[in-house]
């Protein structure tokens, strides 16, 4: 089974050989650790093979790419790269309605401050950002992704950064035209519908089924704060999770915490992987290789 394949049907709920695992990036000090613990090569620059090498030895299926709007090669060149030249599972990242507008904020309190105070302004600057995101996601597609994650920071530690309510009528209805306007280009470029997850930090429980009802495939991140069990029964078993794993696992929970994340996620579609996304240097190699070859043995059985 290729690891498309395998994302492929985890997400869509058909038999696999595997669990499948993906992660946004691998930061280059733990590249060259990983390298250099495995094949005891030390290296002063990394390349796009090394970033395959440090892929494969984790035994990844999914990546997650951004667009570089400042690439002269067009935004999606690297993940256009990865789908020519491996056999990854290439999701693209763009911004959804929330993020796409606060990140224009210098001051993320005005920005809040402003959802409450000018409907016109907020208005009109998520039907920008919606554009831009469309315009992107499109791009994604031509360019090969086999999947769109939606990226919306729209929750912290205990709970979401305005009520419910206020994202119901003023951010969900363009995520939800977002998504769909993005499984329409799919299907006139390829022919199919292809996979769109959401991603977003923090605690979601208050608005997880209308994450679902959104139409999505998956949701990305799964942060400790909010329970896992509680996260599956909200949405269902025909519903994809991806992520969990805290950073700080790898040396305070190690195997342990695979245990606990898969029991809670299954039965039910779901591909391991960091909470963080971004495997990063400061992490030591042993212990990440250590758990993601446990989580292979944990699928095998």
């Amino acid at each position: 089974m290729t690891k498309i394949e395998r994302v492929l049907a985890t997400i869509y709920g058909q038999a696999v050989d595997k669990l499948p695992k993906g992660e946004f990036h691998i930061e280059d000090g733990l590249i060259t650790k990983l390298l250099k613990v495995t094949s005891h090569q030390s290296l002063k620059r990394i390349d796009f093979e090394d970033r395959v090498k440090a892929s494969e030895l984790l035994g990844l299926d999914a990546l997650v790419f951004m667009a570089d709007t400042d690439s002269q090669d067009g935004p999606w060149a690297e993940l256009r790269r990865w789908g020519e030249e491996s056999d990854f599972f290439t999701f693209a990242l763009i911004d959804g309605p929330f993020q796409g507008v606060g990140h224009g904020y210098p001051d993320f309190t005005e920005f809040l401050m402003d959802i409450v105070k000018d409907e016109d302004k907020m208005d009109s600057l998520v039907q920008g950002s919606l554009r831009r995101s469309l315009e992107l996601g499109r791009a994604a597609i031509a360019s090969g992704a086999h999947g769109i994650l939606i990226a919306d920071d729209i929750a912290y530690n205990q709970g979401l950064y305005v009520s419910p309510r206020t994202m119901r009528e003023r951010f969900f209805p363009y995520l939800k035209e977002l998504r769909a306007e993005l499984v329409q280009s799919a299907r006139a470029f390829t022919g199919r519908e292809i996979p769109i997850f959401f991603h977003s930090d923090g605690n979601l429980q208050l608005i997880l089924q209308d994450i679902k009802e959104m139409g999505f495939n998956g949701l990305h991140s799964l942060e400790s704060v909010m329970d896992l069990r509680k996260v599956r029964e909200a949405v269902g078993d025909d519903f994809c999770l991806m992520g969990g794993y805290s950073l700080a696992w790898f040396s305070a929970g190690g195997s342990n915490k695979v245990d606990e994340l898969i029991e809670a996620a299954r039965p039910g579609r779901y591909i391991f992987g960091t909470s963080a996304g971004i495997l990063d240097s400061g992490l030591e190699a042993t212990e990440v290789l250590e758990v993601y070859r446990y989580a292979d043995t944990l699928a095998c059985r």
